[in-house]
C-alpha cells in the first residue's frame, strides 16, 4: 500500500481517509470516531483519493464521485466557533465536563439545531428522553413560548439535580416538566393520561437498546407534522463496521434499518454530532 495516504486504525471505528501534507502532524482522536496516523502499513482500504484534505468520496461509484466534507479537528472548532451558545448553556457545559460521563452530552452543534427545529415547528409541547445534565433540555426549554412545555425523563438522579440547577438559573423552570424514573414509564403514563397525539417534538438521548420502544411510543404521542430527533445513530462510526457486533451497535443498526423501511415517517440522517435522524410523523 502507498504510504502517501494516511488512513484510519479499524479498531472499533469506521475507515476515514486524509491526505496529510508534509506540515501535517499525527492525528490522534480517539475520543470522537476515528483515528488517523501516517504513514500506515495494514491491510485497510482508504478512502478514494480527493484533492482536497478535507474532502472524502464514497467508494461506491454509483454516487457519482460525490465530495463531502470529512470533520478533521481544525474545521469543527471552525464549526464551534460559529454557534451561538447562550451563555447559561456554556456554563453548564463547562460543569457538566468535569463530571464523569461528560461525553453523554450533546455537543453545542446539536443543541442548537434542536432548539431550530423546535422553533421552526412552532413547537409548545416537547418531550425529551435522557436527560442527563440537561444541555438539550436547556436549550430547547430557552426557545419555547411561554407556557410551553418540555417534559424531560432521566433516571439518574445526580444528573437531575444539575440539570435542575440551571433550570431555575436560566428562569425556564416552569417550562420543564421533570420525571425522575424510567421513561418507558413516563411515556406509558402519557399515553394512559390521554396525551396521544398531543406533542409538536421529541428528542430521544438514552439507553440504545430501547430506541427502537422509545420510538413506538412516541409515534403516539407525537402529532402528524410533528417531529422525533434520535441521537447516536452513527455509534462513532461502529454501526458502519461489520467487523463490530456488540449488542448496543447491533441495536442501533437494527434501529436504522426499521427507520429505512418504516412508511410511518419522513427521515433524514445528518452526521452531526454522534450522528442525529430527524423523523417527522405522516
Amino acid at each position: 500500500m502507498s504510504t502517501g495516504w494516511g488512513v484510519a486504525h479499524r479498531l472499533a471505528n469506521p475507515v476515514v481517509g486524509f491526505r496529510p501534507s508534509r506540515h501535517c502532524l499525527p492525528v490522534v482522536q480517539s475520543a470522537r470516531v476515528w483515528v488517523v496516523t501516517w504513514p500506515v502499513y495494514c491491510n485497510v482500504k482508504a478512502l478514494k483519493s480527493v484533492a482536497n484534505a478535507d474532502t472524502v468520496v464514497a467508494t461506491d461509484d454509483s454516487y457519482g464521485h460525490k465530495e463531502v466534507i470529512s470533520v478533521n479537528p481544525r474545521l469543527y472548532d471552525y464549526l464551534l466557533a460559529n454557534v451561538r451558545e447562550p451563555e447559561i448553556l456554556r456554563e453548564l457545559r463547562d460543569e457538566t465536563a468535569t463530571m464523569r460521563g461528560s461525553q453523554m452530552q450533546v455537543s453545542p452543534d446539536q443543541a442548537q439545531l434542536l432548539a431550530m427545529l423546535v422553533q421552526i415547528l412552532g413547537a409548545e409541547r416537547c418531550i425529551e428522553v435522557g436527560v442527563y445534565t440537561g444541555y438539550s433540555s436547556l436549550a430547547i426549554a430557552l426557545v419555547l413560548p411561554e407556557g410551553g412545555q418540555l417534559v424531560a425523563c432521566e433516571r439518574d438522579a445526580k444528573s437531575l439535580e444539575v440539570a435542575q440547577k440551571y433550570y431555575n438559573r436560566a428562569g425556564v423552570s416552569k417550562k420543564v416538566n421533570v420525571k425522575h424514573g424510567l421513561a418507558a414509564d413516563t411515556l406509558k403514563s402519557l399515553i394512559q393520561n390521554g396525551e396521544s397525539s398531543s406533542y409538536d417534538f421529541a428528542f430521544v438521548d438514552a439507553e440504545k437498546k430501547m430506541y427502537q420502544n422509545y420510538f413506538e411510543l412516541l409515534l403516539q404521542l407525537v402529532r402528524v407534522g410533528g417531529v422525533i430527533v434520535i441521537d447516536n445513530v452513527l455509534w462513532h462510526g461502529r454501526v458502519a463496521d461489520p467487523l463490530v457486533n456488540d449488542s448496543k451497535t447491533v441495536s442501533i443498526r437494527n434501529f436504522n434499518k426499521n427507520l429505512m423501511d418504516d412508511a410511518r415517517v419522513s427521515i433524514s440522517m445528518v452526521p452531526i454530532g454522534d450522528g442525529m435522524t430527524i423523523c417527522r410523523k405522516r
